[in-house]
Protein backbone atom coordinates (compact mmCIF):
# COMPACT_ATOMS: atom_id res chain seq x y z
CA UNK A 1 0.00 0.00 0.00
CA UNK A 2 1.29 3.42 -0.90
CA UNK A 3 0.78 6.72 0.82
CA UNK A 4 0.85 9.79 -1.40
CA UNK A 5 2.26 12.71 0.52
CA UNK A 6 1.66 15.91 -1.40
CA UNK A 7 3.01 18.46 0.99
CA UNK A 8 5.26 18.91 3.97
CA UNK A 9 4.68 21.59 6.58
CA UNK A 10 7.74 23.72 7.17
CA UNK A 11 9.46 23.14 3.84
CA UNK A 12 9.68 25.58 1.00
CA UNK A 13 8.97 23.12 -1.78
CA UNK A 14 5.96 20.88 -2.31
CA UNK A 15 7.06 17.35 -3.08
CA UNK A 16 5.23 14.17 -3.96
CA UNK A 17 6.72 11.25 -2.10
CA UNK A 18 5.57 7.64 -2.27
CA UNK A 19 6.45 5.67 0.84
CA UNK A 20 5.65 2.01 1.31
CA UNK A 21 4.10 0.72 4.51
CA UNK A 22 7.14 -1.23 5.68
CA UNK A 23 5.62 -2.69 8.83
CA UNK A 24 3.26 -5.59 9.40
CA UNK A 25 2.45 -7.85 12.31
CA UNK A 26 3.30 -11.54 12.10
CA UNK A 27 1.97 -12.68 15.47
CA UNK A 28 0.13 -11.24 18.49
CA UNK A 29 0.48 -12.80 21.93
CA UNK A 30 -1.63 -11.72 24.90
CA UNK A 31 0.17 -11.84 28.24
CA UNK A 32 -1.21 -11.11 31.70
CA UNK A 33 -0.40 -7.39 31.66
CA UNK A 34 0.95 -6.76 28.17
CA UNK A 35 0.73 -7.66 24.51
CA UNK A 36 3.71 -9.04 22.63
CA UNK A 37 3.98 -8.23 18.94
CA UNK A 38 6.18 -10.08 16.48
CA UNK A 39 6.88 -8.10 13.33
CA UNK A 40 7.35 -9.55 9.86
CA UNK A 41 10.67 -7.75 9.34
CA UNK A 42 13.92 -8.20 11.26
CA UNK A 43 13.05 -5.83 14.10
CA UNK A 44 11.84 -8.83 16.08
CA UNK A 45 9.55 -8.16 19.03
CA UNK A 46 7.77 -5.26 20.73
CA UNK A 47 6.08 -5.50 24.12
CA UNK A 48 3.46 -3.00 25.28
CA UNK A 49 1.82 -2.75 28.70
CA UNK A 50 -2.00 -2.63 28.66
CA UNK A 51 -2.31 0.47 30.84
CA UNK A 52 0.25 2.25 28.66
CA UNK A 53 -1.61 1.27 25.50
CA UNK A 54 -4.99 2.44 26.80
CA UNK A 55 -3.38 5.71 27.93
CA UNK A 56 -1.97 6.20 24.43
CA UNK A 57 -4.96 5.29 22.30
CA UNK A 58 -4.75 7.01 18.92
CA UNK A 59 -8.42 6.90 17.93
CA UNK A 60 -10.31 10.16 17.13
CA UNK A 61 -12.13 10.02 20.48
CA UNK A 62 -8.82 10.14 22.33
CA UNK A 63 -6.65 12.26 20.02
CA UNK A 64 -8.12 15.32 18.32
CA UNK A 65 -7.83 14.77 14.58
CA UNK A 66 -6.81 18.36 13.78
CA UNK A 67 -4.79 19.55 16.77
CA UNK A 68 -3.32 16.06 17.49
CA UNK A 69 -3.80 16.79 21.18
CA UNK A 70 -4.95 14.35 23.85
CA UNK A 71 -8.65 14.54 24.79
CA UNK A 72 -8.66 12.68 28.11
CA UNK A 73 -6.65 12.46 31.34
CA UNK A 74 -4.20 9.70 32.16
CA UNK A 75 -5.86 9.49 35.58
CA UNK A 76 -9.08 8.37 33.84
CA UNK A 77 -7.50 5.11 32.69
CA UNK A 78 -8.63 2.15 34.80
CA UNK A 79 -5.57 0.48 36.35
CA UNK A 80 -7.02 -3.01 35.85
CA UNK A 81 -7.85 -2.43 32.19
CA UNK A 82 -7.56 -5.56 30.03
CA UNK A 83 -8.29 -6.31 26.37
CA UNK A 84 -11.34 -8.38 25.52
CA UNK A 85 -10.40 -8.51 21.86
CA UNK A 86 -7.27 -7.78 19.82
CA UNK A 87 -7.37 -7.60 16.04
CA UNK A 88 -5.52 -5.95 13.17
CA UNK A 89 -5.91 -4.84 9.60
CA UNK A 90 -3.18 -3.98 7.10
CA UNK A 91 -2.04 -0.85 8.94
CA UNK A 92 -3.61 -0.76 12.40
CA UNK A 93 -3.70 -2.72 15.65
CA UNK A 94 -7.20 -2.66 17.19
CA UNK A 95 -7.90 -3.39 20.85
CA UNK A 96 -11.32 -3.48 22.50
CA UNK A 97 -10.96 -2.86 26.23
CA UNK A 98 -12.83 -4.16 29.24
CA UNK A 99 -14.60 -1.50 31.25
CA UNK A 100 -16.45 -1.11 34.54
CA UNK A 101 -19.03 0.93 32.65
CA UNK A 102 -21.54 -0.48 30.19
CA UNK A 103 -19.65 0.86 27.15
CA UNK A 104 -16.53 -0.64 25.60
CA UNK A 105 -13.81 1.37 23.97
CA UNK A 106 -11.90 0.32 20.87
CA UNK A 107 -8.40 1.74 20.56
CA UNK A 108 -6.54 2.01 17.29
CA UNK A 109 -2.76 2.07 16.89
CA UNK A 110 -1.13 2.58 13.49
CA UNK A 111 1.81 0.24 13.00
CA UNK A 112 4.05 3.24 12.39
CA UNK A 113 3.06 4.61 15.81
CA UNK A 114 3.90 1.35 17.55
CA UNK A 115 7.17 1.02 15.69
CA UNK A 116 8.26 4.48 16.78
CA UNK A 117 8.41 3.05 20.30
CA UNK A 118 10.03 -0.24 19.39
CA UNK A 119 12.85 -1.11 21.78
CA UNK A 120 15.75 -0.72 19.35
CA UNK A 121 18.58 1.75 19.08
CA UNK A 122 19.70 2.75 15.63
CA UNK A 123 20.36 6.48 15.61
CA UNK A 124 22.96 6.71 18.33
CA UNK A 125 25.74 9.13 19.08
CA UNK A 126 29.00 7.86 17.59
CA UNK A 127 31.96 8.80 19.78
CA UNK A 128 35.06 9.94 17.92
CA UNK A 129 38.67 11.00 18.16
CA UNK A 130 40.85 12.75 15.60
CA UNK A 131 41.52 9.68 13.43
CA UNK A 132 37.89 8.51 13.47
CA UNK A 133 36.36 11.86 12.55
CA UNK A 134 38.82 12.38 9.71
CA UNK A 135 37.73 9.06 8.20
CA UNK A 136 34.05 10.09 8.11
CA UNK A 137 32.23 12.09 5.46
CA UNK A 138 30.89 15.00 7.48
CA UNK A 139 30.72 17.49 4.58
CA UNK A 140 27.79 18.60 2.46
CA UNK A 141 27.51 21.12 -0.37
CA UNK A 142 25.46 24.24 0.30
CA UNK A 143 23.19 23.58 -2.68
CA UNK A 144 22.44 20.04 -1.48
CA UNK A 145 21.75 21.25 2.06
CA UNK A 146 19.35 23.96 0.90
CA UNK A 147 17.63 22.28 -2.05
CA UNK A 148 17.68 18.49 -1.59
CA UNK A 149 15.49 17.24 1.23
CA UNK A 150 17.12 13.80 1.09
CA UNK A 151 20.65 15.25 1.38
CA UNK A 152 19.46 17.67 4.05
CA UNK A 153 18.01 14.77 6.04
CA UNK A 154 21.26 12.83 5.70
CA UNK A 155 23.22 15.85 6.93
CA UNK A 156 21.04 16.19 10.04
CA UNK A 157 21.52 12.52 10.86
CA UNK A 158 25.27 13.00 10.47
CA UNK A 159 25.10 16.00 12.78
CA UNK A 160 23.17 14.01 15.38
CA UNK A 161 25.57 11.06 15.23
CA UNK A 162 28.87 12.96 15.36
CA UNK A 163 27.84 16.39 16.67
CA UNK A 164 29.78 17.98 13.81
CA UNK A 165 28.99 18.94 10.20
CA UNK A 166 30.71 21.10 7.59
CA UNK A 167 29.09 22.89 4.66
CA UNK A 168 31.09 24.03 1.64
CA UNK A 169 30.37 26.49 -1.17
CA UNK A 170 28.34 28.74 1.13
CA UNK A 171 27.71 32.15 -0.50
CA UNK A 172 30.07 34.69 1.03
CA UNK A 173 27.28 36.96 2.25
CA UNK A 174 26.54 38.08 5.78
CA UNK A 175 22.98 36.70 5.70
CA UNK A 176 23.89 33.22 4.39
CA UNK A 177 24.12 31.92 7.93
CA UNK A 178 20.54 32.97 8.68
CA UNK A 179 19.23 31.00 5.71
CA UNK A 180 21.15 27.90 6.78
CA UNK A 181 19.86 28.11 10.37
CA UNK A 182 16.29 28.75 9.19
CA UNK A 183 16.41 25.59 7.08
CA UNK A 184 16.27 23.82 10.46
CA UNK A 185 14.47 26.25 12.77
CA UNK A 186 14.49 29.68 14.40
CA UNK A 187 17.64 31.60 15.24
CA UNK A 188 18.22 31.84 18.98
CA UNK A 189 18.48 35.47 20.08
CA UNK A 190 21.06 36.18 22.80
CA UNK A 191 22.58 39.40 24.13
CA UNK A 192 25.00 39.08 21.19
CA UNK A 193 22.03 39.41 18.82
CA UNK A 194 20.61 37.02 16.23
CA UNK A 195 24.08 36.62 14.75
CA UNK A 196 27.49 37.72 15.98
CA UNK A 197 30.82 38.60 14.40
CA UNK A 198 33.92 36.67 15.44
CA UNK A 199 36.70 39.13 14.72
CA UNK A 200 39.62 40.57 16.68
CA UNK A 201 38.66 43.95 18.16
CA UNK A 202 40.31 46.37 20.65
CA UNK A 203 39.15 46.18 24.30
CA UNK A 204 37.27 42.94 23.64
CA UNK A 205 34.47 42.00 26.07
CA UNK A 206 34.93 38.32 25.16
CA UNK A 207 38.17 36.42 24.62
CA UNK A 208 36.73 35.08 21.35
CA UNK A 209 37.05 38.61 19.97
CA UNK A 210 40.82 38.67 20.45
CA UNK A 211 43.67 37.02 18.56
CA UNK A 212 44.64 34.93 21.60
CA UNK A 213 44.58 31.17 21.86
CA UNK A 214 41.04 30.12 22.80
CA UNK A 215 40.93 26.82 24.68
CA UNK A 216 38.27 24.15 24.33
CA UNK A 217 34.91 25.18 25.74
CA UNK A 218 31.14 25.34 25.22
CA UNK A 219 29.23 28.59 24.69
CA UNK A 220 26.76 30.36 26.97
CA UNK A 221 26.79 27.88 29.85
CA UNK A 222 25.80 30.80 32.06
CA UNK A 223 22.39 30.80 30.32
CA UNK A 224 19.63 28.76 31.93
CA UNK A 225 19.13 27.08 28.53
CA UNK A 226 22.42 27.17 26.58
CA UNK A 227 22.07 26.85 22.80
CA UNK A 228 22.07 23.32 21.46
CA UNK A 229 23.80 24.11 18.18
CA UNK A 230 26.30 26.68 17.03
CA UNK A 231 26.95 27.80 13.44
CA UNK A 232 30.15 29.52 12.27
CA UNK A 233 30.47 30.83 8.71
CA UNK A 234 33.97 31.75 7.53
CA UNK A 235 34.14 34.87 5.34
CA UNK A 236 37.86 35.66 5.72
CA UNK A 237 40.78 33.68 7.12
CA UNK A 238 44.10 34.72 5.61
CA UNK A 239 45.97 35.07 8.92
CA UNK A 240 48.84 32.97 10.18
CA UNK A 241 47.28 30.56 12.68
CA UNK A 242 43.59 30.78 13.51
CA UNK A 243 42.86 27.05 13.25
CA UNK A 244 39.53 25.84 14.62
CA UNK A 245 39.73 23.01 17.15
CA UNK A 246 36.97 20.49 17.91
CA UNK A 247 36.79 17.57 20.35
CA UNK A 248 34.07 15.10 21.32
CA UNK A 249 33.38 15.58 25.03
CA UNK A 250 31.27 12.39 25.09
CA UNK A 251 34.34 10.39 24.05
CA UNK A 252 36.39 12.15 26.73
CA UNK A 253 33.80 11.29 29.40
CA UNK A 254 33.69 7.64 28.28
CA UNK A 255 37.47 7.38 28.57
CA UNK A 256 37.39 9.16 31.93
CA UNK A 257 34.59 6.96 33.28
CA UNK A 258 36.35 3.73 32.32
CA UNK A 259 39.39 4.72 34.40
CA UNK A 260 37.80 6.78 37.20
CA UNK A 261 34.14 5.69 37.61
CA UNK A 262 33.76 7.19 41.10
CA UNK A 263 35.20 10.52 39.96
CA UNK A 264 32.82 10.50 37.01
CA UNK A 265 29.85 9.91 39.31
CA UNK A 266 31.00 12.76 41.57
CA UNK A 267 31.07 15.23 38.66
CA UNK A 268 27.42 14.47 37.88
CA UNK A 269 26.38 15.66 41.35
CA UNK A 270 28.31 18.81 42.24
CA UNK A 271 27.28 21.92 40.25
CA UNK A 272 29.88 24.30 38.85
CA UNK A 273 29.22 28.02 38.65
CA UNK A 274 29.32 29.68 35.23
CA UNK A 275 28.96 33.42 34.88
CA UNK A 276 29.38 36.41 32.58
CA UNK A 277 29.97 39.80 34.20
CA UNK A 278 30.70 42.44 31.58
CA UNK A 279 29.24 44.99 29.22
CA UNK A 280 26.16 45.64 31.38
CA UNK A 281 25.33 41.96 31.92
CA UNK A 282 25.56 39.61 34.89
CA UNK A 283 24.59 36.11 33.78
CA UNK A 284 24.90 33.29 36.31
CA UNK A 285 24.01 29.58 36.43
CA UNK A 286 25.10 26.43 38.29
CA UNK A 287 25.26 23.05 36.52
CA UNK A 288 27.37 19.88 36.93
CA UNK A 289 30.20 19.13 34.53
CA UNK A 290 28.47 15.93 33.38
CA UNK A 291 24.70 15.58 32.98
CA UNK A 292 23.02 12.20 32.45
CA UNK A 293 19.73 11.30 30.78
CA UNK A 294 17.18 8.84 32.20
CA UNK A 295 19.07 5.97 30.52
CA UNK A 296 22.15 6.99 32.55
CA UNK A 297 23.97 8.03 29.37
CA UNK A 298 25.86 11.30 29.01
CA UNK A 299 23.33 13.91 27.92
CA UNK A 300 25.64 16.91 27.88
CA UNK A 301 28.98 18.12 29.20
CA UNK A 302 29.47 21.59 30.69
CA UNK A 303 32.99 22.89 30.24
CA UNK A 304 33.87 26.55 29.76
CA UNK A 305 36.94 27.55 31.83
CA UNK A 306 36.94 31.23 30.74
CA UNK A 307 33.41 31.63 32.11
CA UNK A 308 33.76 29.55 35.25
CA UNK A 309 33.07 31.48 38.45
CA UNK A 310 33.78 30.67 42.11
CA UNK A 311 32.18 27.26 42.66
CA UNK A 312 29.44 28.05 45.17
CA UNK A 313 28.36 24.44 45.77
CA UNK A 314 31.71 23.72 47.45
CA UNK A 315 31.25 26.31 50.19
CA UNK A 316 29.43 23.91 52.53
CA UNK A 317 31.66 20.89 51.79
CA UNK A 318 34.37 19.59 54.09
CA UNK A 319 38.05 19.54 53.15
CA UNK A 320 37.99 15.94 51.96
CA UNK A 321 34.98 16.52 49.69
CA UNK A 322 36.57 19.64 48.21
CA UNK A 323 39.81 17.76 47.53
CA UNK A 324 37.95 14.88 45.86
CA UNK A 325 36.04 17.29 43.65
CA UNK A 326 39.12 19.13 42.42
CA UNK A 327 40.94 15.84 41.92
CA UNK A 328 38.07 14.54 39.77
CA UNK A 329 37.85 17.85 37.90
CA UNK A 330 41.57 17.83 37.10
CA UNK A 331 41.45 14.23 35.93
CA UNK A 332 38.55 14.89 33.56
CA UNK A 333 40.36 17.92 32.14
CA UNK A 334 43.28 15.68 31.18
CA UNK A 335 40.92 13.52 29.13
CA UNK A 336 39.23 16.56 27.57
CA UNK A 337 42.59 17.98 26.54
CA UNK A 338 43.85 14.66 25.15
CA UNK A 339 45.65 15.56 21.87
CA UNK A 340 44.28 12.38 20.25
CA UNK A 341 40.74 13.72 20.60
CA UNK A 342 41.39 17.10 18.99
CA UNK A 343 40.44 17.72 15.37
CA UNK A 344 42.09 20.83 13.91
CA UNK A 345 40.93 22.51 10.71
CA UNK A 346 41.50 25.91 9.18
CA UNK A 347 38.18 27.08 7.82
CA UNK A 348 38.31 28.68 4.40
CA UNK A 349 36.05 31.42 3.07
CA UNK A 350 32.70 29.92 1.92
CA UNK A 351 32.94 27.11 4.50
CA UNK A 352 30.68 26.71 7.52
CA UNK A 353 30.74 24.45 10.54
CA UNK A 354 27.72 23.36 12.59
CA UNK A 355 28.30 21.61 15.90
CA UNK A 356 26.37 20.44 18.95
CA UNK A 357 27.26 22.99 21.59
CA UNK A 358 26.34 20.68 24.51
CA UNK A 359 28.58 17.90 23.18
CA UNK A 360 31.37 19.11 20.92
CA UNK A 361 34.00 21.35 22.49
CA UNK A 362 35.44 24.05 20.28
CA UNK A 363 38.42 26.36 20.42
CA UNK A 364 40.89 28.24 18.26
CA UNK A 365 44.64 28.59 17.97
CA UNK A 366 46.12 32.07 18.29
CA UNK A 367 46.79 34.07 15.13
CA UNK A 368 48.82 37.04 13.95
CA UNK A 369 46.36 39.87 13.17
CA UNK A 370 49.05 41.67 11.17
CA UNK A 371 49.37 38.77 8.73
CA UNK A 372 45.90 39.01 7.20
CA UNK A 373 42.19 39.02 8.06
CA UNK A 374 40.03 36.59 10.02
CA UNK A 375 36.27 37.10 10.04
CA UNK A 376 33.57 34.60 10.95
CA UNK A 377 29.85 35.07 11.57
CA UNK A 378 28.14 32.95 14.22
CA UNK A 379 24.60 31.99 15.19
CA UNK A 380 22.81 29.66 17.59
CA UNK A 381 19.84 27.28 17.46
CA UNK A 382 17.90 25.54 20.22
CA UNK A 383 18.42 21.77 20.37
CA UNK A 384 14.65 21.19 20.56
CA UNK A 385 14.20 22.87 17.17
CA UNK A 386 16.86 20.64 15.62
CA UNK A 387 15.17 17.56 17.09
CA UNK A 388 11.81 18.81 15.84
CA UNK A 389 13.07 18.99 12.26
CA UNK A 390 14.84 15.65 12.49
CA UNK A 391 11.73 13.89 13.80
CA UNK A 392 9.59 15.38 11.03
CA UNK A 393 12.05 14.14 8.42
CA UNK A 394 12.23 10.72 10.03
CA UNK A 395 8.48 10.35 9.73
CA UNK A 396 8.54 11.60 6.18
CA UNK A 397 11.26 9.19 5.11
CA UNK A 398 9.77 6.28 7.08
CA UNK A 399 12.47 6.02 9.72
CA UNK A 400 10.08 6.39 12.65
CA UNK A 401 11.59 3.43 14.50
CA UNK A 402 14.55 5.69 15.31
CA UNK A 403 12.45 8.45 16.85
CA UNK A 404 12.65 7.51 20.51
CA UNK A 405 16.43 7.93 20.39
CA UNK A 406 16.22 11.70 19.89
Amino acid sequence: MYLLQIKRIGFTAINKIFTRNLYNIKEIKQNLNSVEIKWTDKKKVSNFNYIWLRDNCQCPLCIHSDSKQKLFLTSQVELDVKPINIDKDQETLKITWSSKSDSYHQSKYPFTFLRSFNQIKLLEHIKWNNSIIQSKNIWIKHDEYMNSDEKFFDSLKTLWKYGLLFIKDVPEKSDSIKNIVKRIGTLKHTFYGETFDVVSVPNAKNIAYTNLDLGLHMDLLYYEAPPGLQFLHCLKNSVEGGYSIFADSFAAVDNFKSEYPLDCSLLTKIPITFHYMNNGHHMHYNRPMIELDHFNNTFCVNYAPPFQGPIESLLDKDENEIFKFYQAYNRLCLFIEDPNLKFNIKLKPSEMVIFMNRRVLHGRTSFNPQSGERYLIGAYLELCEFKDKLRVLMRRFNEVNDLKEI
